[in-house]
């Protein structure tokens, strides 16, 4: 994949959706990335769901451009593999839990005594310093925790998730622009630097529109549906036979087009203070005169006047709209094991992306040689050692996972038994 990252390598640890996200965005632009599998697999592999020649949805959303490699980072030569590799590479990027790349040897000050102009970027859910530093988190808990479900959903009703992971996305194009950001300043200074992005920061800073409402008013902002904190008309609007249309700050165009002029002068809804004051007044006036045609009619009119509005698309309708496809937004990508993937693309449009240049994601090792032998010049002997070093330390592997795979309350239920049992051995 040619772009303007292109001559950067990347060292992809990331599992689930946030870092793999960021690191696909990386790809995307060019940036050599190879994505590190223990032989067991990222778990993304594993979920329930539709696949493709069994590679699962859920793998192959986030892992297209990569090349992927397995190793054993519990055996000597896997780690060592590792260490040649980060000789070689620009970025080291992971979205492991504070602690976990100190444990695994791959911590920033390890990796810069190898090669100082190494960066490393960690995505985590709190990141490393403060009171939650170590505790798990997901897009969800930190959906949570920011307030950003508590503006979610329909008035009245309970917290709702947005549709995407929204979260574990923004903490990977944050990432990605941390990485873009140090590799600018290392052509400068010569060195590389830790990048620390957290889950709950990248929500708290999407949130910047609501704080700012809620720091200027000290009126805490409750759900909206799809309406808006200051702008009316602003949402989703019905129309008759059940449809519906979005509307944008259309003002005072709507009422002209929809037969009522009326309601420009009228004093609820003469200015956007007054409309915002008496907002469901205003929505029920306005749906009743769109009560008169489908939105499909409405549509057409909307936009023979210049006025921001939209269809509300299923995903099988976006997905096949022309404006989609002439941005190249769903991309068609031949698989190695055969057949085609669709894949959603990538917004980025410039004259340095060669979009002719996306892969599917990789299959478990599909590069194993090509980067051992090719990149890192390892002979056929040191490669046959690292694979049987990996197959003598496969069950030690699958018991660790298998360990970790408890639930983390009845994990830490074991830690505290076990602290006290060696509490009362020492007394």
């Amino acid at each position: 994949m040619k772009g303007p990252l292109s001559g950067y390598r990347v060292i992809d640890f990331s599992r689930a959706i946030a870092g793999p996200f960021g690191a696909m965005l990386l790809a995307d632009l060019g940036a050599e990335v190879i994505k590190i599998e223990s032989p067991i697999g990222d778990p993304s592999r594993k979920v329930a769901g539709p696949d493709h020649q069994g590679e699962l949805f859920y793998y192959m959303a986030f892992n297209r451009n990569k090349k992927g490699v397995t190793l054993d980072l519990g055996t000597e030569s896997g780690r060592e593999a590792i260490y040649d590799l980060v000789k070689i590479s620009d970025v080291v990027w992971d979205n492991f839990r504070p602690g976990v790349m100190k444990r695994l040897g791959f911590d920033y000050e390890t990796l810069k005594s190898i090669n100082p102009r190494i960066i490393s970027c960690s995505v985590s859910g709190y990141g490393a310093t403060g009171p939650y530093a170590e505790r798990p988190s997901y897009d969800i808990t930190a959906l949570a925790l920011s307030g950003v479900m508590s503006i979610t959903g329909e008035p009245g009703g309970r917290p709702v998730r947005p549709g995407p992971p929204i979260i574990d996305l923004a903490g990977g194009m944050f990432g990605a622009l941390g990485v873009v950001s140090a590799l600018t300043q290392r052509e400068r200074t010569g060195e590389g630097q830790k990048i620390d992005v957290s889950l709950l920061d990248s929500s708290i800073s999407l949130l910047a529109y609501e704080l700012s409402y809620y720091f200027c008013s000290g009126i805490v902002p409750q759900p909206l549906g799809s309406g808006h904190l200051a702008i009316l008309p602003y949402g989703v609007y019905k129309c008759k036979d059940d449809s519906y249309i979005a509307l944008g700050p259309v003002w005072p165009r709507l009422a002209r087009v929809i037969g009522a002029d009326w309601m420009v002068d009228d004093p609820r809804f003469k200015n956007g203070r007054d409309r915002v004051k008496h907002r469901e007044e205003f929505n029920r006036t306005i749906e009743e005169y769109l009560a008169k045609a489908p939105a499909s009619d409405w549509l057409e009119l909307f936009n023979a006047e210049d006025m921001a509005c939209a269809p509300i698309n299923n995903l099988a309708e976006a997905a096949i709209d022309p404006q989609v496809l002439h941005r190249n937004m769903i991309l068609n990508l031949p698989h190695s094991l055969g057949g085609e993937i669709k894949l959603a693309g990538n917004p980025i449009k410039m004259p340095a992306i060669d979009e002719s240049g996306h892969t599917a994601p990789p299959t478990m090792g599909q590069h194993n040689i090509e980067v051992l032998s090719g990149i890192l010049g390892y002979s056929e002997e040191k490669i046959k050692k690292l694979q049987e070093e990996e197959e003598e330390h496969r069950e030690e592997m699958e018991r660790r996972v298998r360990k970790t795979a408890i639930d983390p309350a009845a994990r830490r239920l074991q830690e505290q038994a076990a602290r006290e049992e060696e509490g009362n051995q020492d007394e």
